[in-house]
């Protein structure tokens, strides 16, 4: 295989991603504007958009697969692999996970973008409990006064429940710095 061979295949590739991450952003955009999620609170809206880009991401990016080429396989791998150990979910939008991507799959479906989403919905139904026994256990954490730490806040509370998931050195400090762990909070002091 030559240079020019490769630097094709590379330039395919992107344009691949960029089709693939418009096509995210599209679709959940209208999926957050459908009757199924428009009626819902603000936050039930964030979880929808950060679960179905996540769904999609991981169709796209880590098994290099097509919407059309979407099965119950790759629903069950996402709920019961890939979303309990790659992603983070306070403790309440864990529980919305489920019915948010049952109701994303039957939005693909309704939109013509898939042909199973009734199938694909009851398969996310029914790894329900699985899934959520999968979810880290979030620490109890008091929201007492004390002299020394002061009054703890639901955004501290997070904080801390997100930080109990083991974070790799060069992984985006979870902190929101937008700096790689080991260059923030991670360092050695």
């Amino acid at each position: 295989m030559g240079i020019a061979d490769i630097q094709k295949k590379q330039s395919e590739e992107r344009q691949r991603d960029k089709r693939l991450v418009h096509f995210t952003n599209a679709v959940s955009r209208d999926f957050l504007n459908s009757k199924a999620v428009k009626s819902k609170g603000a936050l039930y809206k964030t979880n929808a958009e950060y679960v179905t880009k996540s769904f999609l991401d991981y169709l796209f990016f880590e098994q290099h697969k097509e919407i059309r080429e979407l099965n119950d396989t790759h629903a069950t791998h996402f709920m019961l692999e890939f979303a309990p150990h790659k992603l983070s979910f306070a403790p309440e939008a864990g529980k919305n996970v489920v019915e948010i991507l049952s109701k994303f799959v039957i939005f693909l479906d309704n939109e013509g973008h898939i042909h199973n989403g009734a199938e694909l919905s009851s398969v996310v139904k029914k790894n329900n409990r699985a899934f959520l026994k999968l979810l880290p256990k979030s620490k109890q954490i008091s929201t007492k006064t004390t002299a020394k730490k002061g009054k703890i806040t639901k955004k501290t509370a997070v904080k801390k429940a997100k930080s109990e998931v083991k974070v790799g050195r060069n992984d985006p400090c979870p902190c929101g710095s937008g700096k790689k762990y080991k260059k923030c909070c991670g360092r050695v002091k």
